[in-house]
Formats: C-alpha cells, sequence, structure tokens
C-alpha cells in the first residue's frame, strides 16, 4: 500500500437487543431494571421474538451490537443462534456477575453528574417508586426504570448513586396522580443518558409522542420503550386509567408547548387499534396538531420508517494519527484512544465493554487495490471484520459510519488505551460477501493482467490517457512486434478525421494528465507520458549487412558492435545511425499478445466510475470467476466488480454492488446481458443493491441496447450503459447535458441508471 490510513475515531455504549420469547409484560420490567444500570440503557431496544418479521425489522433498525435473552430459555437461544454475527461470549448468562456488570455501567454518569453536571441536574436526580401491585406498575418500569434487587452477582446501584449524590425517592400514590415533577426530574432510565449525544429528529416519526393504549397489553407497552429507545420522548395514556394518568400527559404536552417557543407543535399519538374519540376530550391538545399514528404495521420498523437515534459518548469525532507498518507484507494501523469518558481509577469497571467506532478510510486507491482498510457495511460479515481487521472474530461490528460508507465498531474494554488494526485483502473480502450471497468466486488470467496494466500507469486516475481516442487507436493499430516513428504516433493521436479534416485530439486539449505549465494538452505531451509510463519503449530499426533483414532493436541492447536476431552476425552500427529515426513498440503488458488490450476500457470504466461517484467507491477487483453455490446463477465472469457506499440519506442501500463487462469494439451478446442478469439477482437485497453495467470504448448497436434493457423492470432502473460518450469527457454525461440538464451531474449509481434509462432506453 502507498499510505497510512486516515482514522476517525467515535465512543458509544454497546447497543443490546433483549430478545422477549412471549408477550409477558413482566419481562419489560426485567429489561427495565437491566437497562437503568447501564450507561445508554434507554437506547437499547426490545426484541419481540414472537413475531419474527417484526423482530428481524427492528435488529436491523436499531443496528444492535449483540442479542441477550430475558429468562431465557430453549427457544430464545436457537432465535438469538439465527443471528451468529451478533454472538458474543461472557462470563455468565446474564450482564452481572460477581458483583460485576459486563458492560459500561451507571457508575461512570454518576461520575459525570457530580464532576461536570451543574448543581441543578443533582437536585433533579430522583427514584420513582411504587407498589408492584400497582396496575400501572409496567408503565411506571417503562417510564421512569428502576433499579433490580441486590444479590451476590448484581451490584446495589441505588446504594452506588447515593454515595456519591443524593437520589430520593419519589413515591407514586397506589391510586394517585403521578407526580408531574418527574417530568422535570433524572430518574433511572434518564441517568442512563446523561451526557450522551445523539442527532436528533425532532420531526416526522420521532416526534414527541403520547402512546394511547391499554397498560396491560405487552404490544402497547413494546411499542412504548422501542419509541423511547429510537429517542421519542413518549408518555403513556389509557383511557381506562385516565383518572391518574391524565395530569401527567397533559403535563407532558405542556412542556412541549413551552419548549416549542411559539412555533407550531406536532404531537404524534400512536395507536395499535382504531383510535377512539374519547382521548380528546381528556387530553389538552388546544394549539398541537395531532398527526395519528397507526402502529399496527411492521413497515415502521423497515429501516426506512422510524430511523432510531444512535447514542454516543460525544458530540464529536477524533481525527488521530495511526503509527502505521508494514511489517511482514500485512499493512498495520495502531492508535491511541484519547479523551475516553470514563475514569480510569474505577478499578470495578476496568473490565467493562464499550464500543470504539473506527472510521478508517484511505487517501486513495492503491494502484493494485489488493488490501484495503475500507469497511463496507454488512453486518453479515462482523466475524470477517473481527478475524481480518481486528483480532477477535466476535468484537467487530459494522456500522454506518461518519460519511455512511462504513465503519467498524470494535467491543473493548474500558482498560484498553490503544487498539491495532489491520489491512485486509480485497478478494477476500469480495469472496466472503459472495459466499454469504451463495456465490463462489476465483480471480481470472485477465484480471490479473487488467490490474497489471492498472498498475503499470500508475493508480486508476493515471488511467485517465485512455479518454483519448487517439491513445486508444495508437496501441490497437501497432502489434506487438511492430514499430513504429515519433511522427507517425503524433498523426495518430492527433485522430484526423480523413472525411472533413476534423482534429478529434482538440476535444482533449484540457484533459489534466500530468503537470504542465499553463498549455493546452498537446499529441508530443501524450506521447511522452506514455514513454514515461513505458507504454511503449524506444529503440532503432537496423538492416543487418548480412542477412540484409531489418530488426528492431531496444535502446538499452544498442551496442557499437550489435548481434542480428536472425543471423547472429555481429555488425558495427555507427554507419547506421545517420540517416535513423527513433521507433517505438508496446512495451510492459502493452507488449503482450495475449489480448491484455481488452483491459483498457475496464481500466477507463473504474477510472470514471472513481472520478464519479466521489469518496463512494470503496474497493473495485478486476475480473472475477463465479460459479453457484446455493445460488441459481450460471458460471460466468465478470470484467468488473465495484462495491460502493450508497447514499442513505437519499434512500439507497449501505452497499451497492457493480458488475460490469467492458468492451473495446467487439459487441454485447444475449449470454453475456443473461449471465450478468442472473448473477445481479443473486445479491440478496438485504446484504447491498445490485447494479449492471455495460462499457464501450466504442458505441453501442441499436440490438445491444435492446438486450441491456431487458435487465430493467418497470419498477426497477439497474442497467448503466457507458459508451465512448460517457467514458471520454471528464465528467460522464457532459455530452448529453443538452438532454439531461441538471442529472447531468450524477454522482450515484441510481443517478446513472436513471440517465442511461433516459438516453438509452426512451
Amino acid at each position: 500500500m502507498q499510505n497510512a490510513p486516515r482514522i476517525w475515531l467515535d465512543y458509544r455504549p454497546v447497543r443490546i437487543g433483549w430478545v422477549i420469547p412471549d408477550r409477558d409484560v413482566v419481562r419489560l420490567s426485567l429489561i427495565a431494571a437491566c437497562n437503568s444500570c447501564l450507561w445508554g440503557g434507554r437506547f437499547n431496544p426490545a426484541i419481540l421474538m414472537h413475531d419474527r418479521e417484526l423482530s428481524a425489522n427492528l435488529i436491523k433498525t436499531f443496528a444492535v451490537d449483540l442479542l441477550l435473552d430475558v429468562n431465557g430459555n430453549a427457544d430464545t437461544k436457537a432465535f438469538i443462534d439465527q443471528y451468529p454475527q451478533l454472538r458474543m461470549e461472557f462470563w455468565s448468562e446474564g450482564i452481572f456477575r460477581k458483583k460485576e456488570c459486563e458492560f459500561a455501567d451507571i457508575r461512570h454518569a454518576v461520575g459525570r453528574i457530580v464532576s461536570q453536571g451543574h448543581p441543578a441536574d443533582i437536585d433533579s436526580l430522583m427514584l420513582p417508586t411504587w407498589e408492584q401491585s400497582d396496575a400501572l406498575q409496567a408503565v411506571f418500569s417503562v417510564l421512569f426504570g428502576s433499579y433490580p434487587a441486590v444479590d451476590n452477582d448484581v451490584p446495589d446501584y441505588k446504594g452506588v448513586i447515593r454515595t456519591a449524590a443524593p437520589m430520593p425517592d419519589k413515591p407514586i400514590p397506589a391510586d394517585g396522580d403521578i407526580p408531574t415533577e418527574i417530568l422535570q426530574g433524572i430518574t433511572p432510565l434518564a441517568l442512563t443518558g446523561y451526557h450522551i449525544s445523539r442527532p436528533r429528529n425532532r420531526e416526522g416519526w420521532l416526534n414527541p409522542a403520547i402512546v394511547l393504549g391499554s397498560a396491560s397489553d405487552f404490544d402497547d407497552l413494546a411499542l412504548l420503550w422501542n419509541l423511547r429507545a429510537a429517542g421519542a420522548r413518549a408518555v403513556f395514556f389509557d383511557e381506562a386509567h385516565a383518572a391518574r394518568l391524565k395530569s401527567f400527559a397533559n403535563a407532558f404536552l405542556e412542556t412541549v408547548r413551552t419548549r416549542s417557543l411559539g412555533k407550531p407543535v406536532s404531537i404524534n399519538f400512536w395507536s395499535r387499534s382504531d383510535f377512539s374519540k374519547d382521548w380528546k376530550t381528556e387530553l389538552d391538545v388546544r394549539d398541537i396538531q395531532p398527526r395519528l399514528c397507526d402502529a399496527r404495521s411492521n413497515a415502521l420498523w423497515n429501516n426506512l420508517n422510524i430511523a432510531p437515534n444512535h447514542p454516543r459518548f460525544s458530540l464529536w469525532h477524533r481525527d488521530v494519527v495511526p503509527s502505521y507498518s508494514e511489517a511482514g507484507g500485512e499493512p498495520r494501523a495502531s492508535f491511541a484512544l484519547p479523551d475516553r469518558p470514563f475514569n480510569d481509577d474505577d478499578v470495578q469497571s476496568l473490565n467493562q465493554k464499550y464500543v470504539v467506532v473506527v472510521d478508517a478510510s484511505q487517501y486513495s486507491l492503491s494502484p493494485d487495490a489488493n488490501r484495503t482498510f475500507e469497511t463496507p457495511f454488512v453486518p453479515q460479515l462482523n466475524e470477517f471484520y473481527g478475524r481480518n481487521f481486528y483480532f477477535d472474530y466476535n468484537k467487530a461490528r459494522a456500522e454506518r459510519g461518519r460519511l455512511d460508507q462504513g465503519a467498524i465498531g470494535i467491543i473493548t474494554e474500558v482498560s484498553t488505551q490503544r487498539l491495532e488494526i489491520s489491512a485486509f485483502s480485497v478478494f477476500e473480502w469480495l469472496r466472503a460477501f459472495f459466499s454469504a450471497c451463495g456465490l463462489e468466486i476465483e480471480r481470472s488470467e485477465p484480471g490479473l493482467r487488467c490490474t497489471r496494466l492498472i498498475s503499470q500507469l500508475g493508480n486508476l486516475q493515471d488511467c485517465r490517457v485512455f479518454k483519448i481516442r487517439g491513445v486508444r487507436e495508437l496501441i490497437r493499430r501497432y502489434g506487438v512486434d511492430e514499430h513504429f516513428t515519433r511522427s507517425a504516433a503524433i498523426e495518430v493521436i492527433r485522430d484526423v478525421d480523413p472525411a472533413n479534416g476534423t482534429i478529434g485530439f482538440d476535444a482533449f486539449k484540457h484533459l489534466h494528465i500530468e503537470y504542465r505549465e499553463g498549455d493546452d494538452l498537446k499529441p508530443p505531451h501524450v506521447l511522452k507520458y506514455l514513454l514515461a509510463r513505458r507504454v511503449f519503449r524506444v529503440g532503432l530499426e537496423l538492416t543487418c549487412p548480412n542477412c540484409e533483414l531489418p530488426s528492431w532493436m531496444h535502446l538499452d541492447d544498442v551496442k557499437t558492435n550489435s548481434t542480428c536476431p536472425y543471423c547472429d552476425q555481429v555488425y558495427d552500427v555507427t554507419l547506421q545511425l545517420a540517416d535513423r529515426d527513433w521507433r517505438y513498440r508496446r512495451s510492459g503488458i502493452f507488449g503482450r499478445n495475449d489480448n491484455q488490450l481488452g483491459g483498457i476500457p475496464v481500466a477507463l470504466t473504474l477510472q470514471q466510475l472513481s472520478s464519479n461517484v466521489r469518496e463512494r467507491l470503496l474497493m473495485y477487483s478486476t475480473a472475477l470467476k463465479f460459479r453457484r453455490g446455493s445460488a441459481d446463477i450460471e458460471e460466468c465472469e465478470a470484467d468488473f466488480v465495484a462495491i460502493l457506499a450508497g447514499a442513505v440519506r437519499v434512500g439507497e442501500s449501505p452497499v451497492q454492488v457493480l458488475v460490469g463487462e467492458g468492451k473495446t469494439h467487439q459487441s454485447f451478446n444475449t449470454d453475456d446481458v443473461r449471465k450478468l442478469g442472473k448473477l445481479a439477482d443473486a445479491i440478496p437485497s438485504e446484504l447491498a443493491r445490485a447494479f449492471i453495467m455495460f462499457s464501450k470504448s466504442d458505441s453501442f448497436t441499436p440490438e445491444e441496447v435492446g438486450l441491456a434493457r431487458t435487465l430493467n423492470t418497470r419498477y426497477q432502473r439497474r442497467v448503466i450503459l457507458w459508451s465512448r460518450d460517457e467514458l471520454e469527457p471528464y465528467y460522464a454525461y457532459e455530452r448529453s447535458a443538452g438532454r439531461l440538464g441538471s442529472r447531468q451531474h450524477a454522482t450515484t449509481l441510481t443517478d446513472m441508471a436513471d440517465n442511461t434509462h433516459e438516453l438509452f432506453f426512451t
């Protein structure tokens, strides 16, 4: 590799998904008590195992790090085993053992509130209490939290807090109203969120909310818990207990009105049944815009509607400078963990776990692109990242990262002062990814040749010279055993149309291929560039006086007395030098007679892709062979495969896979199109979204366009066509600006597929 990665760090709590096997409200009270002990516990969702579709949606939407059961049984264990990427080894079945907690607990939050909090924060600490026989006890547990009973394993958290700061009881009368001052207090669950920052979506699904339901209905209370875990400020209202809940709910509405500073107030009213008319008469909704939200659909948690807040221990990322080495051919980066949010003097917490989010990105893709620190967001590859990016197979978690391009959350201990990460093989990542798709891959010889071609030029951006039509023609026109003069090369690069005298090179006179002093690019500059990259090498054509056959000799091989390659006669070349011009011949990978020129449109396509998608190209590979595993495909080969980060904020998949074919003048056929279509179909949508590209350094025929069109459907556009009109300009759609308007500035694969539909299929 040529450069160390840039590393951004963030710290956050471990996000636990609590698996509940049945509709028992007692289990909700249990997870509320457990989460009351964890710093960040209020943001841990309840995973409702009885509804498999909903539970899968919740796991994905909340991006949980691991699954734990509540007083589980064989069924919950079997359920958790379905998610091997979320497994983790523990001391015991629960999160407590011998008075210690497995994860960063509230003693850190208490330390913050004492050392950094305002006096008003300390005075706001309170512990709501209620009778266990109270009909609303489950509601109170979900809203306020409580501390589990102390035993041989569970610490006395109430005592820990009260040793550091006062936390008076706030009793809730068995038959009376909820004290409204609790709204302004720091209750056990509120304390778990102290000094935790998170981006707040104050509108839409996470508006302040009131859940309308039954205090004894498990699903209603689970909805309340998960809305609050997602970041919504929410309270509960049960019409059957209106006398006790009314004043608290109205006080909540008043606080929302007060904080709005005169702006329109929108409140979500959630219900899992048809809305009755009575709740409006009980609640003070003046100056409020009620939004009625039907909570019966699992689609609420499909990762498109409700977008949970992601809690962090700070507001900022840390840009750290790593120590970098390539000892043994394995690039490694190690770095300190500055500004950790913990007190190292608290020896009881040193083994507790939290997450260091490592967002590593490279300044440029390496020429051979064989190793990378980029980590696309594919949670199914957590074990791969653990074994190859980190050193512990069950401590790495894929997440979206700072720019939605993928990062790795490393579960580590409070005592950890420094971490080390490793670059991993791009091919091995691709092997693991496609294995998850039910596919097997292997490298192909054409792919290795194309990789070498890119490396000979330098890197992808150095392949810009292939945009020049005259350059492609010069390489194509002269075979590996043919040579040409400088003037002939310049003439081919100029690309003069014999019909009208138009100079094709003029379209590229502003192309930047290397630094030059202000002038437009000229054909001699291009030839010099190609010579510097050893695309061509220089020599002389000399005639043997014995056999009278001309031969080409490389400059390094020319000596005063040279040997004829045909008759082995040694002769003096000095007499022939006076009237000889330099002669050029293809060199390096370009000097092989094995169709390596097919790599030029592939290299040019990857270069153009890199330029137009900006920082979203994470990794790529030239030609790969695909074989079926469990997926239904035909054995085939893709000329290139690219992995990109989707623009998640506009609804794209976090990871996108582009499989493609690149041609010079040959045509795509039915087999090419059918096989790539099946290959794209085999990539599950929950892993990535697949696109198909056909690129050609010439123009497409109507037959090719018709074949490519068959891979799209009415509701799915996944085909991207790039002809020379898209490959040659700096921006892919410059020459189509008249038809595309502002859409010419396409920077995502989705935009490019839409542009293909507009340019070729309509």
